[in-house]
């Protein structure tokens, strides 16, 4: 009797020490509410009303069928809700990375041109315009070429379009302006002194410090581009919007004659229009800003609806 009591106790201490109390306190539920389950199923037998209680059961089936019904349709629901999403969010992933993303990074990198003067406009042999770096428009003269992701994003903000086409108008009027100060400055005087000069600074250098035949023979299609666009610093780094004038000598050659070859931009109608650059380039920056802050806020939404990954929005 004494080992029964002793082995007893020993599993109480057991228990005690390592029982999981969270599981027996459920284990204990269980079997209180089967008691409870038990007794009243009992009194039940003995004492209920079966038409009645018939009634009630076929209440509980009834409500039951009803609750089964509404959790069905509301997990169809669910479910049709997330394929269209999904579909939706193909949509909107196109308009992040053909149109939002690319704008983003095309209008930080304007606003940092602008900012650091490094805007380089030139007449190249197919088109008029500015550097990779300096501004572009945002969008195609032709609307029709524009591409469905543009459309999509114009329909939900139609605040944006008149935006963009904001920016490319100012992106015209500059290209208009500079133009202007090339025919201003590009004049049979200006071509005639420049072969003087280069064939002077060629004479008193031998071999590779040389200016070039090709650039000696043409020395305008480089140095003209230099005077007219006298805000950006040529420097003696690799990091030319021109390649031309990359070469060390024409670099050379450029920090010998440019205030002399400057004067050629010292005119009043130069002048003038070097004040409405300055204008336009100030609203372009202002613009550029606002539109910047738009569009990130409208990828910043659309990622947290879509849940998008950094990669997603740009892969870059």
């Amino acid at each position: 009797m004494n080992f029964v009591v002793l082995a007893f106790s020993e599993f109480l201490n057991w228990v005690v020490l390592n029982w999981n109390w969270d599981a027996l306190g459920v284990i204990c539920n269980s079997i209180l509410v089967f008691v409870l389950v038990v007794i009243f199923l009992n009194w039940v037998v003995l004492n209920w009303n079966w038409d009645a209680l018939g009634v009630i059961c076929n209440s509980i089936l009834v409500f039951a069928l009803v609750v089964i019904t509404w959790w069905y349709a509301k997990k169809v629901s669910e479910q049709t809700e997330l394929m269209v999403k999904d579909r939706e969010r193909n949509k909107i992933l196109e308009e992040v990375q053909d149109v939002l993303t690319p704008t983003i990074l095309s209008l930080k990198t304007e606003i940092k041109a602008i900012q650091d003067n490094k805007i380089f406009w030139k007449r190249y042999p197919s088109w008029v315009g500015f550097d990779e770096k300096g501004p572009s428009k945002l969008l195609t003269d032709n609307k029709k070429d524009r591409s469905g992701a543009v459309k999509d994003i114009f329909r939900k903000f139609p605040i944006l379009e008149g935006r963009f086409s904001s920016h490319d108008s100012l992106c015209d009027k500059l290209n208009d302006f500079y133009a202007k100060i090339e025919s201003e400055v590009k004049t049979p005087e200006l071509s005639e002194r420049l072969k003087t000069l280069v064939k002077e600074f060629n004479e008193s250098r031998e071999g590779s410090y040389r200016i070039s035949k090709e650039h000696s023979e043409n020395p305008d299609q480089i140095f003209v581009y230099c005077i007219i666009n006298f805000r950006y610093p040529i420097e003696r780094s690799s990091d030319s919007p021109l390649p031309n004038i990359t070469p060390l000598p024409n670099i050379i050659f450029w920090e010998k004659y440019k205030n002399e070859l400057l004067k050629f931009r010292d005119t009043a109608q130069i002048k003038e229009l070097d004040k409405e650059i300055e204008e336009v380039l100030t609203q372009l920056r202002k613009l550029d800003e606002e539109l910047l802050g738009k569009i990130e806020e409208i990828r910043e939404d659309y990622r947290v609806t879509y849940n998008f990954t950094k990669y997603e929005i740009d892969s870059e």
